[in-house]
């Protein structure tokens, strides 16, 4: 699949969120008052929106709309990362917190007159799905709901799940060890180490200084307290809020992952049969990695079909 390569137009917003310091990727300007239709991606775990790169500029080229990607909170290194989780910053950097990270956003930084689509990968599909259930105003403001490989019910028995329980979540101390003990090595004995592990799994070397970024173990932890909050909290399938935006909902899925597997989008199917469901082959959960063209195009043709401008 050819990737997106191109920056252009696209520009890095720094805004406190919920009293965190974040990070956005934006292409065009999502924060104009002409009552326009944004559209906003919020990313999986890992959230740091530099994964997303070719995917935002995939679909704004695709749809010439202003498009915001929204990481999560803590996971992206900035001054406010620099120290360790204490009790009191927990609330910032679990589930709930990143619900309210993402709400101050479109809230208070998107235009109240702005129409919003919606973009969700992963978690950031349960994201959300919560949202939307919770905020009635909010749904008021929605043209669309894209849910992409979408992790929205028994994460912790999905395959990948049973893993993060039994192997990270067990000695994620000595991963956070290891995590420091790179930042102690030289520079270019790091960037090797990166560069071998991108070789081994097949990730584009541009996701070098990405991945150097998010071994960081103050990162780290706070992807971890998240991914751990989401074993536990992630259980069954919010039906009220499905149902609530069935009429204007798309969920992509993979024919093999090992966090949504095939039975997961099932139950969906059973619940909300009228719910627009595409199901994808040779694209891994992790699509933004080397499928993002093909999956944007799938959702650009989907936000066409619901904007209110019909293209």
């Amino acid at each position: 699949m050819k990737q997106v390569s191109s920056k252009i137009n696209m520009n890095r917003v720094s805004k406190t969120l919920n009293n965190v310091q974040s990070n956005i990727l934006t292409w065009g300007n999502p924060f104009g008052d002409n009552g326009q239709e944004v559209v906003i991606c919020i990313t999986g775990n890992p959230g740091v929106s530099d994964f997303y790169i070719d995917f935002g500029s995939e679909l704004y080229r695709n749809l010439r709309l202003p498009v915001c990607v929204l990481g999560h909170a803590g996971h992206e290194g900035n001054s406010h990362n620099k120290s360790t989780i204490s009790k009191n910053d927990l609330a910032l950097f679990n589930l709930e917190g990143q619900l309210q990270h993402k709400l101050d956003f479109i809230e208070n930084h998107v235009n109240q007159t702005s129409k919003i689509h919606l973009v969700g990968h992963s978690i950031g599909a349960w994201i959300i799905i919560e949202l939307l259930q919770k905020n009635e105003k909010l749904m008021e403001r929605v043209l669309s709901v894209n849910l992409l490989f979408p992790t929205l019910q028994r994460m912790a028995e999905s395959r990948n799940g049973i893993f993060v329980n039994n192997v990270f979540r067990k000695f994620d101390w000595f991963i956070l060890f290891l995590c420091k003990l790179l930042y102690v090595l030289p520079t270019f004995v790091f960037r090797f180490i990166v560069y071998l592990y991108l070789l081994v799994t097949s990730m584009p070397s541009c996701y070098s200084d990405t991945i150097m970024q998010l071994v960081d173990h103050n990162v780290i932890e706070k992807v971890f307290l998240m991914a751990f909050d989401e074993m536990d909290t992630v259980t069954t399938l919010n039906r009220d809020g499905l149902n609530k935006v069935k009429h204007m909902t798309n969920v992509i899925y993979g024919h093999q992952d090992n966090w949504a597997p095939l039975e997961y989008m099932e139950d969906i199917k059973k619940y909300q049969p009228h719910i627009q469901m595409t199901e994808t082959h040779n694209i891994d959960h992790a699509f933004v990695l080397k499928s993002s063209e093909c999956v944007a195009n799938m959702v650009a043709n989907f936000i066409k079909a619901k904007s209110i401008k019909k293209s």
